[in-house]
C-alpha cells in the first residue's frame, strides 16, 4: 500500500529556497550484500501481505459484522499513524539497521504471543487481534521510516527512480506471491496458524538483518544530533524541525495532499473488501486472496513501465496519470454488478498505486534536505496515512446506512473533489528543486 495503502523518500537547503547542498558520502554495500538485504525487506513486506490477509478475515469470519472489520482497520492505522513523528526522529539519530532488527524483532513474538492467546483467551480473540494489528502497525512505521532513511544514504541521485522502482517492485511482488500463499495456508490449517507463520517470518528478517550488519554499520548518519542520547526533548524538537521543513516545501505539501486522498480510496478498498467478496457477492475465503494476488500482478507489470515513463513525463503528469488510474479503479469497485467486475477494479485501484509511489518517493528525495530528511520524511507520511484510520472510522459509521461499495464509490468522489483544489501546489513539480 501507500499500504502507503498498502503500505509507498533533497539536495536542495529550505531555507532560502535557492541553491544545493552537496550530497552525503555514501557507504556502498557488495553486491551480494545488497541483493540479501533487498531479499529481507522483501521477506519482511511477505510478512506485511499475511497480516493484511490474515486479520480482517480473521475478524469478519470471528464477528460477522462489516462494522467491525471497518473498525479494527482503524486500529491497525491509528497507533502506526501517532507514533511516525517519533520513529522519524529515531531513523535520524540512531543507525537504521537497529532500527530493523528491533522492529522485526517485537513483530516476532508479538505474532507467536498472538498465535497462542487465540487459543488459551477464546473470550478475547476479537481483543488480541486489536492489540496484534496495533502493535505490528507501530514496529511497521519504524520499519518503514528506517527504509526511507536508508536509501539516500546508500544510493546516488541519478540512480534513485531505479532504486525505488526496484524496492517498489520487491513490495508489488509479496502482493502476487503473499495472498496466494496466505490463501494456500489457510486452506491447509486454521486461519489462526497464519499468526504464527508470521512470527516466524519476522523471525527471519531478524536474522538476516544481524547476518549484514558488518555493512549496514557502515551507514552515514547526517542529521543534526545524530548520535547524541535521545531524551524526550530531542524527539519533541525534531519533530518541530521536521514540521518547519515541510511547510517551506509547497511542492511537496502538494504531493502530501493528493497521497492523502490516494489513501483514502485505497483504504476504504481494502477495509471493506473482505466483507464485499466474502459477504456481498458470497465467495470463499479463497477468492479474497485471489483478489489481493491480482492487484499485486497489475502492480508489478505496472513497474515494469514507471521508470521509462519518468524519463519523458515530468512528475506532474505522471502523477496525473497515476492518479487518474486509481480513481478509475475506485470507480469500477463502487460499480461493479459481479464479482468479476469487482476483482478488475480492485486489482487496478491498488495495483496502479505503485506507479503512484515511484514518482513521490522519488520527488521527496529530491526535494527534502538530507539533514532533515527522516524526520521530514515522517511528517509526510504521518499525513498520508491519517487517511488510512479515517478509512476504517468511515467504513465502520456508514456500513449500517450503505452497502461496502458505495462507501468506495463516495470515497473516490470526494477525493476526487479534494485534489481539485491541491492543482496550485501540484504544478509547482513543473519546476527544478531549488526553485521550488
Amino acid at each position: 500500500m501507500s499500504h502507503e495503502a498498502s503500505e509507498k523518500t533533497a539536495d536542495g537547503p529550505v531555507g532560502g529556497g535557492g541553491g544545493t547542498t552537496p550530497e552525503a558520502p555514501h557507504a556502498y554495500m557488495p553486491g551480494p550484500q545488497v541483493a540479501r538485504f533487498v531479499a529481507g525487506r522483501g521477506l519482511a513486506a511477505l510478512g506485511d501481505q499475511f497480516l493484511l490477509f490474515a486479520i480482517p478475515l480473521l475478524t469478519y469470519k470471528l464477528t460477522g459484522s462489516a462494522s467491525q472489520t471497518g473498525l479494527i482497520f482503524l486500529v491497525e492505522w491509528l497507533p502506526r499513524v501517532l507514533f511516525l513523528p517519533v520513529a522519524g526522529v529515531f531513523a535520524d539519530r540512531i543507525r537504521s539497521y537497529v532500527l530493523y532488527i528491533g522492529s522485526d524483532f517485537f513483530r516476532s513474538a508479538l505474532g507467536l504471543a498472538a498465535f497462542a492467546l487465540m487459543f488459551l483467551l477464546p473470550d478475547g480473540q476479537f481483543i488480541t487481534l486489536c492489540v496484534l494489528a496495533a502493535g505490528m502497525s507501530v514496529a511497521g512505521a519504524q520499519s518503514y521510516i528506517a527504509l526511507e532513511a536508508t536509501l539516500p544514504r546508500f544510493v546516488p541521485m541519478d540512480q534513485m527512480v531505479r532504486a525505488q522502482s526496484i524496492i517498489q517492485g520487491t513490495e508489488q511482488t509479496s502482493e502476487v506471491i503473499g495472498p496466494v500463499l496466505a490463501a494456500l495456508l489457510a486452506s491447509a490449517l486454521p486461519t489462526t496458524s497464519l499468526l504464527a507463520i508470521i512470527g516466524v517470518v519476522y523471525g527471519l528478517t531478524t536474522l538476516n538483518t544481524l547476518s549484514l550488519r558488518r555493512w549496514l554499520r557502515t551507514e552515514t548518519l547526517t542529521a543534526a544530533g545524530a548520535g547524541e542520547p535521545t531524551t524526550v526533548r530531542s524527539v519533541a524538537v525534531g519533530i518541530a524541525e521536521g514540521v518547519r521543513t515541510l511547510r517551506k516545501l509547497p511542492a511537496v505539501l502538494g504531493l502530501v495532499g493528493l497521497t492523502m486522498t490516494v489513501n483514502l480510496m485505497v483504504g476504504v478498498g481494502m477495509a471493506t473488501s473482505a466483507a464485499t467478496t466474502v459477504g456481498s457477492f458470497g465467495r470463499p475465503d479463497g477468492y479474497f486472496g485471489a483478489l489481493s494476488t491480482a492487484a499485486g500482478i497489475v502492480g508489478v507489470l505496472t513497474l515494469f513501465v514507471v521508470p521509462r515513463l519518468t524519463r519523458w513525463m515530468n512528475p506532474f503528469a505522471a502523477l496525473m496519470t497515476s492518479y487518474g488510474l486509481i480513481c478509475l479503479g475506485g470507480v469500477a469497485v463502487g460499480l461493479a454488478q459481479t464479482f468479476t467486475q469487482y476483482a478488475v477494479g480492485y486489482a487496478v485501484l491498488l495495483g496502479t498505486v505503485g506507479f503512484f509511489n515511484v514518482v513521490i518517493r522519488t520527488e521527496r528525495v529530491r526535494r527534502v534536505p538530507r539533514e532533515h530528511f527522516a524526520k521530514t520524511i515522517a511528517i509526510i507520511i504521518l499525513l498520508h496515512q491519517l487517511s488510512l484510520p479515517a478509512a476504517g472510522l468511515l467504513v465502520a459509521l456508514f456500513t449500517q446506512s450503505f452497502s461496502p461499495q458505495s462507501i468506495v464509490l463516495g470515497s473516490v468522489i470526494g477525493s476526487a473533489c479534494a485534489v481539485v483544489l491541491l492543482i496550485p501546489l501540484l504544478a509547482r513539480l513543473r519546476t527544478p528543486p531549488c526553485a521550488s
